[in-house]
């Protein structure tokens, strides 16, 4: 069984094309499925060199329930990001053995660019963003013969200071920046509804305005999947692109 948590869509692309190949099931962390079968995958993007505050959350509450005392004799993660990840293999190492979880095996892939929030962040060029789809999807055959023959692998990207990345500009970013505080709307809002119907925890109302909750993870989806490219998260977005949607997954 694969959980996976995806903001736009990349990590749910991933795990798609995993679950096909390991001839096995997926599902959403904000919906889960109870476990079933003995290999347990985790697919999510990597947010700030860590992960996604909703990953921690689905860990520590609610995945030892959906295990219900079921044997588990392999555990692996994958784990998408537009450039380097950092430490984030070891944040998650210890939030898994908090559940009594050892990671087996743990692999980061390349997806497009999709944070847009702070000055020289934007999505990659098309010709970039397909390149790295193209490069992950070839990657994912290895890495899914790796898990099928239960390897034990660290085959990660950590890039540049990956220290310095996730154990001190890590909990700052998370401090100051994983808030939907700073979300607003532009004039060509029409109140579609869309970012509210896309939010992957509810925290968007729409009515006579739109309103943040003030329980966001950070994923952007709001962002990324308005039709009239209305939402903007402070000055920060102007003149930014949007993420386009992946193509179909063809095995």
């Amino acid at each position: 069984m694969i959980y996976f948590f995806s903001g736009t869509g990349n990590s749910r692309y991933v795990a798609e094309i995993a679950a096909g190949k390991l001839n096995d099931l997926c599902c959403d962390i904000v919906s889960p499925q109870p476990f079933c079968g003995e290999t347990l995958g985790l697919v999510f993007p990597v947010y700030a060199w860590g992960l996604p505050f909703v990953v921690e959350e689905f860990i520590e509450n609610q995945l030892a329930n959906l295990l219900s005392s079921k044997k588990v004799t392999y555990v692996f993660c994958i784990m998408t990001h537009g450039d380097d990840m950092g430490y984030a293999d070891n944040i998650l190492r210890k939030k898994l053995a908090t559940v009594n979880l050892p990671l087996s095996a743990v692999f980061s892939v390349f997806m497009p660019n999709t944070y847009v929030c702070l000055p020289g962040f934007d999505v990659d060029k098309d010709e970039v963003a397909d390149g790295k789809v193209s490069k992950t999807v070839e990657k994912l055959k290895s890495i899914c013969q790796q898990i099928e023959n239960k390897e034990e692998r660290v085959d990660v990207n950590r890039g540049a200071l990956p220290y310095t990345k996730t154990y001190i500009l890590r909990p700052l970013f998370n401090k100051f920046l994983v808030t939907d505080k700073y979300f607003h709307i532009s004039d060509s809002c029409t109140l579609c509804g869309a970012c509210a119907s896309q939010c992957p925890l509810k925290n968007i109302e729409v009515s006579d305005k739109v309103r943040w909750k003030g329980n966001c993870t950070g994923c952007l989806r709001c962002y990324h999947k308005c039709p009239n490219s209305a939402i903007k998260f402070g000055k920060f977005t102007e003149g930014k692109g949007q993420k386009k949607s992946l193509k179909s997954i063809v095995e």
